[in-house]
């Protein structure tokens, strides 16, 4: 069973760096079947799969089972990265609201009820009106021989126009003028001397050592490795470190963590399964390479590129707490 496990794996790692994406999920699947916990194919299938959802559930499967594991937590950065550059897809509109409809039984009811009102109208404007009945009702006034006297006409008075008050427009303040800010001098800031440059480090010579310590030198100018016990050279090898805009630091280091494989991930760039990875610095570290073979040139990121089978020697040979001097 583990045997089958292990060549599945390989044969997806050697699928996903030969381009061939759909076959490398297939082996992933295929071992993830087998074994459910596998770090390394629940990792992959996370950076093959195009959905980023479908990538941090893969990443989250592996740190529920091992929270501090830094392969995970580099692909779990890299997933974020990529969930928030993915457009999300516009939201459906939403539903038009359904137009009331009244009850059968009530509509009904005011149809009957518009129709009685209109058919008692007609009948009563269609009735006859009884014009006898309506003269005998009506009071009879009889003559009476009275004097009638004739009003003289007297002169009303013609009516005088009345002035209206028209209204006193009321003073319009003046604008006032407000003063325009007096300019004032800047003081220029006086130019202090700046404290010149810190020089480099200085190397690290193999005189300076004393005992069997083992160390390594890393020299920039050169782009080679040396690998030290004490004074004594044990192995030396062709590197490359960090390019200009990407630079590998200088000074002296301490080997804090070995991992056996690690993914790296940066703004361009997501590498899985690097292989013999020894951490000197923060995110600097030794490794081995399997994506470029122009070994005494720079051309990292600021990490130090090794030979396969050179780092894995290094890998073997270095212990924590090693130290790394680099220097140019």
């Amino acid at each position: 069973m583990k045997e089958r496990i292990a060549a599945l794996l390989r044969e997806g790692q050697a699928a996903a760096r030969n381009g061939e994406k759909s076959k490398a999920r297939r082996k992933f699947r295929a071992a993830l079947a087998l074994d459910s916990t596998s770090t390394i194919a629940l990792l992959w299938l996370a950076w093959l799969n195009k959905d980023p959802r479908a990538s941090l559930a893969y990443i989250t499967r592996v740190l529920a089972r091992d929270p501090n594991n830094p392969r995970a937590h580099a692909a779990l950065r890299w997933a974020r990265r990529r969930m928030l550059s993915t457009p999300r897809a516009p939201s459906p509109p939403p539903a038009a609201p359904e137009p009331h409809r009244w009850p059968g039984y009530l509509a009904v009811g005011v149809i009957l009820i518009i129709l009685t009102v209109i058919i008692a109208s007609v009948l009563i404007w269609s009735l006859p009106i009884n014009t006898p009945v309506l003269a005998a009702l009506a009071p009879t006034l009889s003559p009476t021989a009275t004097a009638t006297i004739v009003p003289t006409p007297t002169d009303m008075p013609s009516p005088t126009s009345t002035l209206t008050p028209t209204p006193t427009p009321s003073p319009t303040s003046s604008p006032t003028k407000t003063p325009s800010p007096t300019p004032t001098l800047t003081p220029t800031p006086n130019i202090l001397p700046t404290a010149p440059p810190l020089p480099p480090p200085a190397p690290l010579s193999p005189s300076s050592v004393h005992g069997n310590v083992r160390w390594i030198d890393i020299d920039l100018t050169q782009q080679r490795l040396t690998a030290y016990e004490g004074q004594t050279l044990v192995r030396a090898v062709a590197v490359s470190t960090g390019l200009p805009y990407t630079p590998t630091p200088i000074g002296q280091f301490r080997i804090w963590t070995k991992l056996r494989y690690d993914d790296m991930s940066g703004p361009s760039y997501y590498l899985p399964n690097v292989p013999y990875v020894m951490y000197f610095y923060r995110g600097y570290g030794l490794h081995g390479t399997y994506w470029h073979s122009n070994f005494g040139h720079p051309m990292s990121h600021g990490c130090v590129n090794l030979f396969t089978p050179d780092a894995e020697w290094l890998f073997n040979w270095a212990s924590i707490g090693t130290l790394v001097n680099i220097h140019y």
